[in-house]
């Protein structure tokens, strides 16, 4: 007993510093952010107009009205895509599993373009668009599930069937964002590879709700994940119903990636990547992983948009995508994991 609690106490120490530097880290990206783009300015300028004090009008809209919404919707996003990705690879017990590759955005995306079309401009605000992809979520989600354990139910079937999921809803997505395009003259294509251009601060402020409240409800689900994440009767033994738990999970995932999309498009492979980088940090301990997959995914997509923002200086085309980016760097460690599962 001695023992098990000087492991817990130890444990705690290391999450507390490392969620420190992950904060004092996040801040200086978000510094880094708010300081790039077509008109480079200083760090101190940043932090003058952040605290109310520069004096310069035009430099503080830069960065109070145009740079700090895209840079706040990249941390917001990141975290909900990583917090996603905890809750999914927990309830599926499965390492694979992430929303990108459940069909959960593709889901989402589809449903949005087809409201966007169906729908009237003057009655179709954030907040209809945002339900409406997270029914999508759910549906995407639901016949991935349903797939999977009609072709056995494996932790393989489970990651096949979302890509079929996926492919089916990226195809219905692509053809509709077409039709979007040019019936409506919106520009809705970007929205497949996930862009964090344009962003408002409606967007930002819903973004900071949903993510708020999936943040608290999954801290409070975290014992009850810990205790699935080892089986059903080991869920039941320690007094919680695993239905319930992966009910509430799903709801809860679905909800941060749908709200994501909505806003950004699809970004791939932040729900993969970063639960598995928290786990090398922590441990596999819910309670601390999920906060640190928040800050890690928040760091992460922050600084993939700094990079699409450097390398897209100059280019007569226009911004590449964020998701480009990330799934550039994410299909190389879903390939290694892939490999890793079929070994063992």
């Amino acid at each position: 007993m001695h023992n098990l609690k000087h492991y817990f106490k130890s444990k705690k120490k290391k999450f507390f510093i490392t969620l420190s530097l992950l904060i004092v880290f996040l801040v200086f990206t978000l510094m880094v952010s708010l300081s790039i783009g077509s008109l480079s300015i200083s760090i101190d300028k940043v932090f003058l107009a952040l605290t109310g004090s520069l004096q310069d009008k035009r430099l503080s809209h830069i960065i109070l009205d145009i740079r700090l919404s895209r840079t706040l919707a990249s941390i917001f996003i990141g975290a909900s895509l990583a917090v996603s990705g905890v809750l999914i690879q927990s309830v599926t017990r499965n390492a694979l599993a992430e929303p990108f590759l459940l069909g959960l955005s593709s889901g989402a995306l589809a449903f949005m373009a087809l409201a966007i079309l169906i729908i009237p401009s003057a009655i179709l605000s954030i907040h209809y668009i945002s339900a409406i992809a997270f029914v999508g979520a759910l549906v995407a989600f639901a016949l991935t599930l349903m797939l999977s354990e009609a072709v056995g139910g494996s932790a393989t079937s489970l990651i096949l069937a979302g890509i079929a999921v996926t492919s089916g809803f990226s195809g219905i997505s692509s053809l509709l964002a077409f039709i979007v395009q040019a019936k409506l003259n919106r520009p809705f294509l970007i929205l497949l590879l996930g862009s964090l251009a344009q962003i408002l601060k409606a967007q930002v402020i819903m973004l900071a709700i949903v993510f708020s409240v999936g943040f608290i409800a999954s801290i409070a689900l975290a014992k009850r994940l810990n205790a699935i994440m080892f089986g059903d009767e080991h869920s039941l033994q320690l007094g919680y119903n695993p239905k319930t738990t992966r009910l509430i999970s799903s709801l809860l995932a679905a909800l941060l990636t749908s709200v994501s999309v909505a806003v950004a498009g699809i970004i791939g492979f932040i729900g993969l990547v970063v639960p598995h980088i928290a786990r090398l940090l922590i441990g596999n301990d819910n309670r601390f992983v999920i906060p640190l997959s928040a800050l890690l995914g928040s760091i992460i997509l922050c600084l993939s948009d700094i990079s699409v923002r450097l390398a897209s200086e100059g280019l007569a085309i226009g911004e590449i995508p964020v998701g480009a980016v990330t799934s550039a760097l994410g299909a190389p460690f879903f390939a290694y994991l892939l490999m890793a599962k079929v070994k063992s």
